[in-house]
């Protein structure tokens, strides 16, 4: 794949703040030394862009698709994970089930396609969702401040596992109520259409494919 040639062209990508600077800033060096002609546009951004209109190859999303005109390869799927501090959950107690949110400060990422309506699912019993609706202290569109809120002790958040995982791993945050688990999603590349594949295209979505294959978070 290395001596892989195409072309002379700019790559405009799109992809999401967080996970972009965390898990895909570091991968484009090794893009680009692999595909020395290829330059990289990337830009991020949280907002749904529209690839055609606005002018992209391919995006990074995180979500569970919808039908669409767009097609989409997998990478890896991360999940929505409720957590706390310690300390937070020292002071107010850990709500035991999803009914219990109403009485907790609650942090909220304010793109969550489900928005304040959350989703939780039983892993003993049935299998319907659980849906409680919070009343968020804060609401914000950065997932990175609602996790820096949540190391505060400021309160529940319920952010994806890639960026929390760190944070869980080291003890600074707690998984809370790990009896009822929150969404999972798929992280995807996605791309207008399969007959406008250019090389340069297939060749990222390789290579993102390929990047991911052995990356997991807490499951």
């Amino acid at each position: 794949m290395g001596q892989f040639s195409v072309g002379v062209n700019k790559l405009r990508v799109n992809v999401p703040v967080t996970f972009g600077v965390l898990h895909l800033a570091p991968l484009w060096p090794a893009f680009m030394a692999q595909h020395p002609k290829v330059t990289l546009d990337v830009t991020l951004s949280d907002r749904l862009v529209d690839l055609v209109d606005e002018g992209f190859d391919v995006a990074v999303r995180i979500a569970r698709l919808q039908v669409s005109s767009l097609i989409s390869r997998q990478l890896t799927t991360t999940r929505l994970i409720l957590c706390a501090s310690p300390e937070y959950l020292r002071r107010h107690g850990a709500p035991r089930h999803p009914a219990e949110l109403a009485g907790h400060s609650v942090i909220a990422y304010s793109l969550l396609a489900a928005g304040d309506q959350w989703e939780f699912f039983s892993s003993q019993g049935s299998r319907e969702p659980i849906q409680v609706k919070v009343s968020p202290r804060m609401r914000t569109n950065s997932g990175d401040t609602c996790t820096a809120a949540a190391l505060q002790h400021m309160g529940l958040v319920l952010q994806p596992s890639f960026l929390v995982g760190p944070h869980l791993d080291s003890g600074a945050l707690v998984e809370v109520m790990p009896g009822f688990r929150s969404t999972e999603l798929g992280v995807y590349a996605v791309y207008p259409s399969r007959r406008q594949l250019t090389p340069k295209v297939r060749a990222l979505i390789d290579f993102l494919v390929d990047a991911f294959r052995m990356r997991a978070w807490p499951a």
